[in-house]
């Protein structure tokens, strides 16, 4: 009688474990169908059911990091791809993809050494080669990142995705004739190679003389309006070399008087490796209609170091006069100001930013300032973000805006738009802010 009972219970767990697994399996094949048709939304609510019912299943835990790789979620997408390395340790697709996600999140000495021990066991393998290649570059070893590039062409010569990364690499170095040679040989390759085609348009912007116009309107609540139009060109002169020029006019208007400003501007932008150097001069022409005018000479220059792609540093200095709205131009008022500041891409579209410094008027006022960042590029374009700034005057200035504590924080959104020679931006932010140290938070937009 004992054996029965137990060969019953064993029958009837067997049942339960097959009821339990009976829809995990229908969700599991649910998951795989839209997942291949490329309904994502669809594979990811079909692979969260699988995962309720077994958080260890492989291909659900892989795909669902995958898809939050693509969202910029890198620490969750790297969570469900080690448990799907747990389960299947010798995967290769999975070890490839915790790579590349390790890459991509900025990880890239990690990432190295993924792609190294999967070469070690499939010696010549084309897409640890080209991982490998992608993640020294982005580490900043250019030169590594070339041998490797040069070592997957020399077994595949058409792959799209070696070319274009050995063009950037070059573009990288300054050397924007080879990387052009390398954007064209990519989309030859594949004419619809995203990274082709991105090297083709940054190094056109490089390369190619441009002209940007702008006009631009603003209205204050102190009834301040200035409507100003720019005209800006620049054109190579050398490799690594650009001149430029600008010229604008402003007509600034109050309930009591009205001005205009123009002024323009030469100047040279020279790139030596991962260090770029600008310096401009030039002049503004102030003439308001209650006072005399006169002319203010105005420099400018900043130098960048990029040590890698993703991270960069920078220092700027400038002089010009203090002239933002018509009471200013009217005053013979000058500033000098000295920033710093840093950009960083984290992730695939994910990027943080930051600057500070201090300006010194030439009334013997001081401002100290101080502002950062961050964006998500969504889908096709669309961002979202956030920014601070907070800026402090040393004292009350007259006839200009200086509070002795100014902060802001507000949420941005917008879309870009890159269209062949054409490119745009829209935005906005919401947000609040507060004047003064005993300022009330205030709605700005």
């Amino acid at each position: 009688m004992a054996p029965l009972r137990r060969l019953l219970g064993l029958a009837l767990g067997c049942a339960a474990m097959a009821a339990l697994a009976a829809p995990a399996a229908a969700q599991q094949r649910e998951g795989d169908e839209a997942w291949n048709q490329g309904r994502y939304d669809a594979a990811r609510a079909a692979y969260e059911q699988v995962l309720a019912s077994d958080s260890t299943a492989f291909r659900a835990n892989l795909r669902m990091g995958v898809m939050l790789s693509w969202r910029g979620r890198q620490d969750s997408a790297l969570a469900f791809i080690a448990r799907a390395r747990r389960a299947e340790p010798a995967d290769l697709e999975a070890r490839l993809i915790e790579a590349k996600v390790l890459a991509w999140d900025g990880r890239h000495a990690a990432a190295i050494v993924r792609y190294d021990s999967v070469l070690a066991e499939h010696p010549g393998l084309i897409e640890a080669e080209l991982g490998r290649a992608r993640a020294r570059a982005w580490r900043g070893d250019l030169a590594g990142a070339e041998r490797g590039y040069r070592a997957v062409l020399a077994a595949e010569p058409a792959i799209a995705d070696a070319l274009a990364g050995l063009g950037y690499v070059y573009h990288w170095q300054g050397r924007d004739g080879p990387a052009e040679h390398y954007a064209r040989a990519a989309l030859a390759a594949d004419s619809a190679n995203e990274a082709g085609r991105e090297l083709r348009a940054t190094v056109r912007a490089a390369t190619r003389a441009a002209t940007e116009i702008g006009a631009y309107w603003s209205n204050d609540s102190d009834r301040n309006t200035d409507f100003w139009q720019t005209l800006g060109v620049s054109a190579p002169l050398a490799p690594g070399a650009r001149l430029l020029a600008n010229v604008g006019v402003l007509e600034a208007s109050d309930p009591v008087r009205n001005a205009t400003r123009v002024g323009g501007e030469a100047g040279l932008t020279w790139a030596v490796g991962d260090v770029q150097l600008t310096a401009a001069a030039g002049a503004r022409r102030l003439s308001p209609d209650t006072g005399s005018a006169r002319t203010s000479e105005t420099y400018r220059g900043r130098i960048s170091w990029r040590p890698v792609p993703r991270f960069g540093l920078s220092v700027a200095y400038a002089r010009y006069p203090f002239d933002e709205i018509a009471s200013l131009i009217e005053r013979d008022l000058d500033l000098e100001s000295l920033d710093a500041g840093f950009d960083a891409t984290l992730a695939r579209g994910l990027s943080i930013y930051g600057s500070g410094g201090g300006v010194w008027f030439s009334d013997g006022n001081h401002r100290t300032n101080a502002g950062a960042g961050i964006t998500q590029t969504i889908h096709g374009g669309f961002f979202a973000g956030a920014y601070g700034r907070t800026l402090a005057y040393e004292r009350k200035g007259v006839g200009y805006f200086s509070p002795d504590r100014f902060h802001l924080l507000e949420g941005l959104a917008g879309y870009n738009l890159d269209r062949g020679p054409w490119d745009g931006r829209l935005g906005g932010g919401l947000g609040a802010q507060q004047i003064g140290r005993g300022g009330v938070a205030q709605t700005e937009w």
